[in-house]
């Protein structure tokens, strides 16, 4: 009857467990009404668009990805560190569905949906290690709050096609595989002394665990560049739990029997592998697959090894616990040093790294998701209850839970890893808010434990309810009562849902893809600019390159197909920078010319809630004091060249001229001068670089030459364009302007030039510039001395 139960019960979890990844990857593909239109595909945030471009070259080239990109950081090219194995995968699976010749649509198709499809199956592996730490009913419930918690729907939602659901997926698997090598070597007390004594059926299960786990973790490095936090996460277990071993006087053999097949996986399967993805020289960049890799599983290795010899060392000698943190410590430093003489660039790199993950380079202060969780300008939980909502709460009582009980159940090992793990990423998260998609495998897990922990002390209050009833004494609650308590449940439920559903609809409902504006400019670009050449090559160099800020360097690159100065590589960023932000004209023009750009684009978040990063890249000291919508700028913030593009339509700038702007636009600009406010400025601009005509002459020395003209945008907008010059001591002037009067393209239409010496002035004369003028940089000879007042120069 008791078999037949259980077999009973194990059906119904793999049924409800099955209900629960379907349920997960619903959610995850709710987006895709959104981000799908036209038979194309708005991918999500900034990175899916390279991956998707990565992708998409892969597939033409399978099995090679791009190593070296000469559409980024033009015309210099930029090296990619990611590594390969997510992009194969999906461009596998694309040639497969497309039968060896997938079309663009098949490609994006696959590339949307396989994020979602990952961020289900995860529900899989964070069932199989609750189930291992607790029991099945906190596997569960566990499961359910993965498929609702949004710092894991925002990364694992259709169309966010980024490697973070991989990251997750990945470390997942092989904690869990991991954490079963845990219990079952604890379970069988797996140990060099009684290991003649034990089944071999007994031996090899947590072994083959530990290899399993060592498999995944070897996928992980050639899938995410960070991946030795997670092979850094069992090292750090490994100390842990010996510091433990050597206070209660015993050794966990099988611990490090766990730890060492582990890593030693990883070193096999990572060093054959590693060969093809190797630079020429001897490099050990942290940033790359290169050396450093084995360098790290090695140190790694040897410090578990030597952490082991160590504490079995203090525990014959029953030296005191905290004489062996001070030894390992010790061992650390005097590792370090060595390192630092003998294999320096490792070291350097190693530093890098824990400088990288506490956020503490200059331009990772500038990235909003580097920062931290708590912080903006002051305290704030707003980030931790969009990622988490109340999860983050039931999580950190969970956790508390389950160390108070760990010290009960006499310190289990796999209970040890999972607190150890926990801890760090939830340290690396106070530090940087972009660690939180990682969290959210442990917060599920705790949140699960505490709801379990919970349900069982209100199971038990029934029971004991129940006993206590008896028919004589019981009575029968008034209607009133009844109703009264029950509305008051109900009304906490609905609050309680408001506050938690929020943040889940915000992230299904507003999946962060491009703005309209962004798209309908850059599907204009790709179809209005000259195309460049070699698209899907890596080694030739293309025509000419697109300027804007780094975080639209992907957007451009991939939806408009256009080279890019700048992307959120971190590459070309200071160039960006410098341009948007001098007011000195031969500055923006010599970045211009040494970029090889054509078209610069500005949006109206440069000027507002972006402004500032640029300001402290720039390494300028403008005081910004901005709010999103409106705001009020200095005299010296409008003479950037910016904000001489985005706010004044290229004024003032005689080699860039606008050539299109979005449809949106609802930015509002208040200065100290009401005369000078503006209203519903275009979200996105694209201006075009041209050697500009350059009208010279006489006038009176010193004196202050205008030339303005009306354009007419092929939206229909009509604005004033301005440039002016002063005239030198003997009257001799230069103006450069960028828009021709004929034969003008991009269905704009412009009036001819009005040159004066005043902007009152009553001396004006026109002039017309044709497109040749403007592209060959002709000069044009108009003097403003001793003409009529209504004389025209052709």
């Amino acid at each position: 009857m008791k078999n037949i139960n259980y077999i009973r019960k194990l059906k119904s979890n793999k049924f409800i467990l099955l209900f629960l990844l379907l349920f997960a990857l619903l959610i995850r593909m709710l987006p895709l009404f959104s981000i799908y239109s036209n038979g194309k595909i708005a991918f999500i945030g900034f990175d899916s668009f390279y991956h998707v471009r990565r992708i998409v070259y892969t597939v033409h080239n399978f099995p090679d990805t791009i190593t070296f990109d000469p559409y980024l950081n033009y015309p210099f090219g930029f090296e990619i560190g990611w590594p390969p194995f997510y992009d194969q995968l999906i461009a596998g699976i694309a040639l497969i569905i497309g039968n060896g010749n997938p079309s663009i649509g098949t490609i994006e198709v696959v590339s949307a949906i396989f994020p979602a499809l990952l961020g289900a199956l995860t529900i899989l592996p964070l069932y199989y290690l609750a189930s291992t730490l607790f029991e099945k009913r906190t596997a569960l419930i566990s499961a359910l709050i993965l498929s609702l918690i949004p710092a894991h729907l925002m990364i694992s939602e259709v169309g966010f096609t980024d490697h973070h659901v991989a990251e997750v997926f990945l470390s997942t698997t092989a904690y869990a595989l991991f954490a079963l090598s845990l219990k079952y070597g604890r379970e069988v007390d797996l140990s060099a002394s009684n290991i003649k004594n034990l089944d071999i059926k007994l031996v090899l299960k947590p072994i083959l665990f530990s290899v399993a786990s060592g498999c995944i973790l070897a996928l992980a490095v050639f899938t995410w560049i960070g991946s030795p936090i997670f092979l850094g996460i069992i090292g750090i277990y490994a100390f842990v739990q010996l510091t433990i071993d050597v206070k209660k006087e015993r050794v966990s053999e099988y611990v490090l029997a766990s730890v060492i097949a582990t890593y030693m996986t990883i070193l096999l399967l990572v060093i054959p592998f590693i060969q093809r993805l190797l630079r020429p020289e001897f490099d050990m960049s942290g940033m790359f697959i290169s050396w450093f890799h084995i360098m790290f599983i090695l140190s790694l290795l040897i410090m578990s090894a030597l952490g082991a010899i160590v504490a079995n060392i203090f525990i014959k000698k029953k030296v005191h616990w905290t004489y062996y943190v001070v030894s390992v410590l010790a061992i650390s430093i005097a590792g370090a040093v060595l390192l630092y003489n003998v294999v320096p660039d490792f070291y350097r790199n190693a530093v890098e790294g824990i400088h990288y993950l506490i956020g503490s380079s200059g331009i990772l202060q500038t990235i909003a998701e580097a920062r931290p969780i708590l912080f903006d300008d002051s305290f704030t939980i707003r980030h931790v209850w969009s990622r988490f909502t109340i999860f983050g709460l039931t999580a950190v009582i969970g956790l508390f839970a389950v160390i108070k009980d760990m010290h009960k159940k006499n310190y289990p090992s796999e209970i040890i890893f999972f607190c150890t793990w926990t801890v760090i990423i939830l340290i690396l998260t106070i530090y940087q808010r972009r660690f939180a998609y990682t969290l959210a495998i442990n917060f599920a897990v705790l949140s699960g434990y505490l709801a379990s922990i919970l349900y069982s002390m209100w199971e038990k209050e029934q029971q004991q309810k129940k006993k206590q009833r008896s028919k004589k004494t019981a009575s029968k609650t008034p209607l009133w009562e009844t109703i009264t308590n029950g509305s008051i449940i109900l009304v906490f439920i609905i609050i309680i849902s408001i506050f938690f559903f929020v943040p889940i609809v915000d992230t299904v409902l507003y999946p962060g893809t491009p703005s309209a504006d962004w798209q309908e400019s850059l599907v204009w670009l790709e179809s209005n600019s000259p195309e460049t050449s070699f698209y899907l090559e890596s080694g030739n160099s293309p025509e000419y390159g697109v300027l804007s800020w780094w975080d639209y360097g992907n957007w451009i690159l991939y939806m408009a197909k256009r080279p890019v100065v700048a992307n959120n590589f971190q590459t070309g960023v200071e160039d960006s920078a410098r341009f948007f932000i001098t007011s000195n004209e031969s500055e923006s023009l010599s970045i211009l010319e040494k970029r090889n750009v054509k078209y610069v684009i500005t949006d109206s978040l440069m000027t507002t809630g972006k402004f500032k990063p640029i300001v402290d890249i720039s390494g300028e000291n403008y005081d910004t004091g901005m709010e999103i919508e409106e705001f009020i700028q200095g005299e010296e913030v409008k003479k950037t060249t910016l904000f001489k593009l985005h706010l004044f339509d290229g004024s003032g700038l005689g080699y860039l001229r606008l050539v299109y702007e979005s449809e949106g636009g609802d930015l509002k600009v208040e200065t100290s001068n009401s005369s000078q406010n503006y209203t519903n400025i275009k979200n996105v601009k694209v201006f075009e670089y041209v050697p500009g005509a350059i009208v010279e002459g006489f006038a009176s020395p010193e004196q202050e030459v205008y030339a303005r003209t009306n354009v007419t945008l092929s939206g229909g907008r009509v604005f004033e364009y301005q440039n002016e010059a002063t005239a030198n001591e003997s009257g001799w002037y230069e103006l450069k302007l960028p828009y021709s009067t004929t034969d003008t393209p991009h269905n704009t239409t412009v009036e001819n030039y009005r040159i004066s010496v005043d902007v009152n002035s009553s001396l004006v004369k026109e002039l017309k510039i044709t497109e040749k003028d403007v592209i060959l940089g002709n000069r044009l000879r108009t003097d403003l001395v001793g003409q009529p007042v209504s004389s025209t120069y052709v």
